[in-house]
């Protein structure tokens, strides 16, 4: 343990050092700066996009909280609305409520079937907490039955409905807001006209609601007191409203709500009436002809809206303190190979020459810096050493190139004597002489160092020379056909390409032949290339030797004191004319082998 905190102190000591060589130019300081810039740089990006976005997020928020606040209400009211339907259909169809609609006119109905019928209205009234009263109305005999009592219509104090119902009679039944006995409490109507037939008009049940009771179970929903919850049906009469004014009004007729078209609001919409933004939001009833609606100031959700505001403040103070760590740990992590190089620079004694795997560095880019860097520190002595060896090469490829400056000058004297002094043993000209004669200027080409590029004509000319001196030897034996084009005869070509081909075409393929050995050379032009075939019917090579000569032309090699052989000839086109130029070789055992020479124009 105590191993491992001493290391961890040396490199703390060793950064800090470096930081005071260095300051802002360490790496570590710049990687530190650009790393927490760039962390910080996406937090600042995705904070704006959030402050861009976060009023449509709330709004959205809010505006579904609420219109799914208003669905649930609906469901409510609905269920509460159908229950009363159910009980008017059922009183419509009761037999006592039937004989009360359609009494002998000469007979009065008889007291105890209206006690036995006000008994039923008022179950209906008593299971029913929200139902405040139920009326049944003859129209025939002007007649009232309440679950409280009844009599003559005339008699009776609530019937600020009747209106409602006699004008409406062939209506359907509907719902409406008022206050009995024009009072209180206030009410929402069922009122169901009851017909004999389409034009014969009996009277109607009317079952009254307590608004005040349903409130209860509307404003379990409502969470701020500035929310109005609303019923408007599809005559714009607001039937129910959680703020008194706007009771028993038109919507189209209220000042605040006049230029509100609720109709067209499909879930919620955010709407300002030169005050303040409104949330609106609607949801039609799904078994009425009406709208639930909630309005709320978007001011209501202030508090809301800070509290998020707040939660991307602290977010973003994280974020930057996150930064700042993760900024300075990545740094740290990224520099300690740079650290070790930079030991490794100041001190390479404490590594070796042969370092492998195992020196403690990361199978990395860091790792192969570090084994480069120690084998070129260890192979610095050995580069002085090799320094000398080619000094000394140097000085005598100096010595070799004076030499070769007189070397062929002696030659070609030499030679020229040879040929006179062999004339005049002939008397005259002959084999001998010609032969001396075509080597000499075989050799004069060859050794002429100034041109490298000569053209095809001048290189024909000097292996016309060459195949001359083949044949005083081989006679019969040997038989070369030409085949040049003329349009390829001043294309150029390297100097003495074709000899070393047809002196390995002679000797390697046609020398061990029985039969006489024939040599065809061909030069032509295809897609701005010159094409040199040296083809022979000799012996042939087998396919491995053909397929290790043909890996070999396409490697580059060191050029070497030997120009004799098809390797060479390879080697020193591709020096002076490029990659493009080389040498294929194609053969076949006993049938023969042909060379060819692609040269660039």
């Amino acid at each position: 343990m105590s191993g491992g905190k001493g290391e961890n102190l040396i490199r703390k000591t060793k950064i800090l050092k470096y930081l005071q060589d260095y300051r802002f130019n360490s790496i570590l300081v710049k990687s530190f700066a650009i790393i927490l810039i760039f962390l910080i740089g996406i937090f600042t990006v995705v904070i704006l996009a959030v402050y861009r976005e976060m009023d449509g997020i709330i709004t959205e928020e809010v505006g579904n909280a609420s219109v799914n606040s208003l669905i649930k209400t609906k469901e409510r009211v609905d269920v509460v609305m159908e229950e009363v339907v159910k009980i008017s259909g059922q009183l419509s169809l009761d037999e006592d409520v039937q004989k009360f609609m359609l009494p002998d006119m000469n007979e009065l109905f008889e007291h105890p079937q209206m006690v036995d019928l006000k008994k039923k209205i008022g179950m209906y009234a008593d299971v029913f907490d929200y139902i405040d009263s139920i009326y049944i109305y003859s129209n025939k005999s002007k007649y009232i039955v309440t679950n409280d009592g009844g009599g003559k219509i005339d008699e009776f104090e609530d019937t600020n409905w009747l209106e409602n119902l006699v004008e409406r009679e062939y209506e359907p039944a509907r719902m409406i807001s008022r206050t009995k006995n024009n009072g209180y409490p206030r009410l929402i109507s069922y009122i169901q006209p009851l017909r004999l037939t389409q034009m014969q008009f009996l009277g109607g049940i009317i079952s009254n609601i307590d608004i005040d009771k349903m409130q209860e179970l509307v404003v379990s929903n409502i969470k701020d007191s500035r929310e109005n919850l609303m019923i408007v049906d599809g005559r714009n009469n607001i039937l129910f409203s959680s703020i008194q004014p706007y009771l028993r009004k038109k919507w189209n007729k209220t000042e605040f709500y006049k230029d509100i078209d609720f109709q067209e609001i499909e879930g919620y919409r955010i709407i300002n009436d030169g005050k303040q933004d409104i949330l609106v939001a609607v949801s039609p009833s799904d078994e009425f002809d009406w709208y639930y609606i909630s309005t709320i100031p978007m001011s209501a959700y202030e508090e809301y809206r800070e509290s998020i505001w707040h939660f991307y403040i602290t977010l973003c103070i994280l974020g930057v303190v996150l930064s700042v760590i993760g900024a300075f740990c990545i740094s740290i992590y990224c520099y300690k190979p740079v650290q070790k190089i930079l030991d490794l620079v100041k001190n390479p004694d404490m590594y070796h020459a042969d370092v492998q795997m195992d020196t403690g560095f990361r199978k990395d880019e860091a790792q192969e810096i570090t084994r480069n860097i120690v084998r070129n520190l260890y192979s610095n002595r050995q580069m002085q050493e090799e320094m000398k060896q080619y000094a000394d090469v140097i000085d005598k490829a100096q010595l070799t190139a004076l030499q070769a400056q007189i070397s062929p000058h002696f030659l070609y004297n030499t030679l020229e004597n040879i040929r006179w002094r062999a004339m005049e043993l002939g008397h005259g000209d002959n084999d001998v002489s010609r032969t001396i004669l075509n080597l000499s200027e075989m050799l004069r080409t060859s050794l002429d160092i100034d041109e490298q590029i000569i053209s095809v004509r001048e290189e024909v000319h000097n292996a016309r020379l060459y195949v001359e001196i083949l044949q005083l030897r081989y006679e019969e034996k040997l038989k070369v056909l030409w085949d040049i084009k003329d349009d390829v005869l001043d294309c150029p070509i390297v100097k003495v390409s074709l000899q070393p081909i047809i002196e390995n075409a002679v000797y390697h393929g046609i020398k061990p032949l029985r039969k006489q050995g024939i040599i065809n050379i061909r030069a032509f032009q295809m897609e701005s290339k010159l094409f040199v075939e040296i083809e022979d019917n000799g012996v042939g090579m087998s396919r491995e030797k053909v397929e290790s000569l043909n890996e070999d032309m396409n490697e580059k090699y060191v050029l070497k004191e030997e120009h004799i052989g098809i390797r060479n000839v390879n080697q020193r086109i591709r020096l002076l004319l490029g990659d493009e130029a080389h040498i294929e070789v194609r053969s076949k055992e006993n049938v023969g082998t042909k060379v060819i020479l692609c040269l660039p124009l």
